[in-house]
């Protein structure tokens, strides 16, 4: 006689204490992007729960990043357009009035795709020896770097000569009418990041690094709702192999 199993034997959601049909609720939620309370309220979970669920879910896509190994943008006469940008944020749900925290993000668009496929990286610091290592580790041979005249970018050429650079000057122009040099690729692409944020009405200083990546995976594995749904549950069986 063949012995009966449940259908979370043998699996991530065997260890939980929440019923299958409420994991499956809660990814399907995530991979809808819901905001966390909405989703806390129809799967009938605490608030806290439906956080702590989201952020492991966010540690799942950052795991998948890491375990892809470094992001290679460009090519061969392939345009990665490159730009910082300041993000702010205050505490989720706090009630009292305090300083907002910010943090430079560094950023990489390759506009070979569509959309422009990006790669994002927190800095301390915008200078020179901070962002042109980062440059050379995430761009292939060949690639065309399109910038602003940001002084840590000058030596681009000179430093990684397996890069061409061209620069537009944004005090007086938005494209450099000589070569056409832009950056709304990148420009764009920090709207849609923020866009993102904004709609979640604040994120956590400390999660933020988990909220980027959670950006890039979904622009590499979850461009819809379906995709990301069963990516996710495919990057959770690959990590958390019972």
């Amino acid at each position: 006689m063949h012995k009966r199993m449940a259908v979370r034997d043998g699996s991530f959601f065997a260890k939980s204490q929440l019923t299958l049909q409420t994991w499956i609720m809660l990814l399907h939620f995530w991979a809808r992007q819901n905001p966390v309370s909405d989703t806390a309220e129809c799967a009938k979970v605490a608030l806290n729960t439906a956080v702590d669920v989201y952020q492991w879910l966010r540690e799942v896509c950052s795991t998948r990043l890491i375990n892809d190994g470094p992001v290679m943008l460009g090519g061969n006469g392939v345009v990665v357009q490159i730009d910082e940008s300041l993000f702010k944020h205050k505490p989720k749900y706090h009630r009292g009035r305090r300083a907002d925290y910010e943090q430079w993000v560094f950023g990489m668009v390759d506009t070979s795709q569509t959309p422009s496929l990006g790669f994002m990286q927190m800095v301390d610091t915008r200078d020179a020896a901070t962002l042109l290592p980062i440059i050379r580790a995430h761009t292939a041979p060949g690639t065309i770097i399109h910038s602003d005249e940001w002084a840590a970018y000058r030596r681009i050429s000179q430093d990684i000569p397996h890069l061409q650079h061209a620069t537009v000057n944004h005090s007086v122009e938005f494209v450099n009418p000589t070569n056409g040099v832009h950056t709304q690729n990148i420009e764009s692409y920090w709207n849609r990041v923020k866009k993102k944020f904004k709609t979640m009405k604040g994120v956590h200083s400390h999660q933020l690094p988990s909220y980027l990546d959670e950006f890039m995976w979904r622009e590499r594995y979850g461009t819809s709702s379906e995709q990301a749904f069963d990516s996710i549950i495919l990057d959770i069986s690959l990590q958390y192999v019972v």
